[in-house]
């Protein structure tokens, strides 16, 4: 695990720990979050009882994390729920013989649940402890080694910060210290980009599921890590209500591999179709024609203009060739009669006579599954109504970028997102909404978040080595839904490994290939996890 803030002082003695971060793999919005922790209380929890389970659940990972030199916290509680997290938390870190220091808000409502605590905090009566009703930092005696912990707002905040609020968010900010927030940076929304001043936190302990803010772009500068809590809430809420955001981990994954046994020869295992290349852009077919075979494809046929043929033949030796008939750009193709699925897109270019063999590819092979990247998506922006003929099933996978010339600017990645999800329901298509967090968003509404990847994947060739494997995913007989799901995995898990040995800065597309065989052992060598493992890591 690692911490991103400011000072190495701080962050030193928590280095090298070891904590368990196996998370609850639904994603939930606001609402969402809100419904569950009402279901359970109406199912006879009481609201402070469960508030007393997740004061506890953030209390034992905090202890596992802190040291005996890193005794001392300043708790900042808001008025409400957050704020009475905060208020239990501190007093069991008290129990636990902590030095404490509260700030907490007389003025204002302050919810039920907040004057218990608060009145339980009161009473406990150490000496350790110091309440501060007024916000006065220089009165605040806590050491570099000190430990800051945000209760101000958690999920429940609605608007941006101001007033004292905004005071000590900014007061937050200019700390070294290391701050932890409680289920939310303070700030931040769940469900929406962050539109005024985030309390930084290092680490977040959320409550029993993952935020929807933790996959999005906009939030990454306000936080560093984030580790999910089980506070008990039924599981039976999920059964009971429609849940669609999922984060994709091989739970998902493992139950449909496809075995091979020992009498298996290429011929079971599928042949690909890929149209990919120009001039200047062999090295996209190259990297996809590796991936697509290194993913476990029986068979492939790369279709590219002639003069690309001898560096593909050198570079992918096991690939077939079927040769355009022009030098520098495709103009047509002819797809095998045994084909399995198509690729199409990398470093094709937008030649017009390119732009009608794709027109004829998409019109004339509704029997094949299909995955388009690149400028086939490019092509697709300029052709709306080819967008609208896609074959049911067919995968795109664009980047932020190649995603807004489809279907319109979109205002920040939360947009982006759900309009993602619309579309691949209206057209019944897989999107593959590339970035930092891959999203796959599915024809049926359901989205899966992939937090697997490393910023060292933001290079030239990464996307189509995903093209490739999605592809050799495909001609194997993969259903479209799961290839994505499949695909973005094994890419995103082969470019973790590959980092291990490459660091960020020097890895290439081509080292993400290389690691793609790794990958699929590394997803089979999981054992299923019990209920008990898969809720508390």
């Amino acid at each position: 695990m690692h911490f991103e803030k400011k000072a190495t002082n701080v962050l030193q003695p928590i280095r090298g720990k070891q904590f368990c971060t196996f998370p609850p793999m639904i994603v939930l919005n606001a609402n969402q979050i809100r419904a569950w922790d009402e279901y359970t209380i109406q199912k006879g929890i009481s609201s402070i009882d469960l508030m007393e389970r997740a004061a506890m659940a953030a209390v034992i990972k905090l202890d596992l994390l802190l040291g005996e030199e890193d005794q001392e916290v300043l708790i900042l509680c808001g008025s409400g729920n957050n704020g009475a997290d905060g208020l239990a938390i501190a007093r069991i870190l008290l129990e636990m013989d902590y030095i404490v220091d509260v700030y907490v808000n007389l003025d204002g409502k302050h919810s039920d649940e907040w004057k218990v605590n608060y009145e339980r905090l009161v009473n406990a009566g150490q000496e350790e402890l110091e309440i501060h009703t007024r916000w006065k930092p220089e009165e605040i005696q806590l050491s570099s080694s000190g430990t800051i912990i945000d209760a101000m707002f958690g999920t429940g905040l609605s608007k941006p910060l101001s007033g004292v609020w905004l005071e000590i968010a900014n007061w937050v900010n200019d700390q070294t210290n290391l701050t932890v927030a409680i289920d939310m940076p303070s700030g931040l929304y769940v469900d929406k980009a962050p539109d005024g001043v985030v309390a930084y936190a290092d680490l977040v302990l959320a409550f029993q599921c993952q935020r929807l803010a933790f996959m999005m772009p906009e939030s990454e500068p306000h936080y560093g890590e984030v580790l999910i809590c089980n506070i008990g809430l039924l599981d039976s809420f999920l059964l009971e209500h429609e849940i669609k955001c999922f984060e994709l981990t091989y739970y998902y994954l493992l139950p449909f591999l496809i075995d091979r046994n020992r009498f298996s020869h290429k011929g079971d295992f599928g042949h690909g179709y890929l149209i990919a290349g120009s001039a200047g852009m062999a090295g996209a077919a190259v990297l996809s024609s590796a991936a697509a075979m290194r993913s476990g494809l029986g068979l492939l046929t790369t279709h590219i203009p002639e003069m690309l043929y001898a560096i593909l033949q050198a570079a992918v030796p096991e690939a077939m060739v079927d040769l355009d008939p022009n030098q520098k750009f495709t103009t047509t193709y002819s797809i095998p009669r045994k084909a399995t699925a198509i690729g199409a897109g990398p470093g094709l270019g937008m030649a017009s006579e390119t732009i009608s063999a794709l027109e004829a590819l998409i019109l004339s092979h509704h029997h094949l599954p299909m995955v388009l990247d690149a400028d086939a998506l490019n092509i697709l922006a300029t052709r709306p109504d080819l967008l609208d003929a896609l074959p049911p099933g067919t995968i795109i996978t664009p980047h932020p970028g190649e995603f807004d010339r489809l279907f319109g600017d979109q205002d920040d990645h939360y947009s982006r997102f759900e309009r993602a999800r619309q579309e691949a329901v209206q057209r019944k298509i897989n999107i593959v909404l590339k970035g930092g967090v891959t999203i796959i968003c599915q024809s049926n509404g359901v989205s899966f978040f992939n937090t697997r990847g490393n910023p060292g994947m933001a290079t030239g060739g990464s996307g189509d080595v995903l093209t490739g494997i999605i592809m050799g995913l495909l001609g194997q007989g993969y259903a479209p839904d799961y290839a994505a799901l499949l695909g973005v995995y094994i890419h995103a898990t082969a470019g973790d490994l590959a980092a291990e040995d490459q660091g960020f800065e020097a890895l290439i597309a081509s080292d993400i290939v290389e690691y793609i065989g790794e990958a699929f052992e590394e997803l089979r060598d999981h054992e299923p996890m019990d209920e008990e493992d898969e809720q508390d890591g």
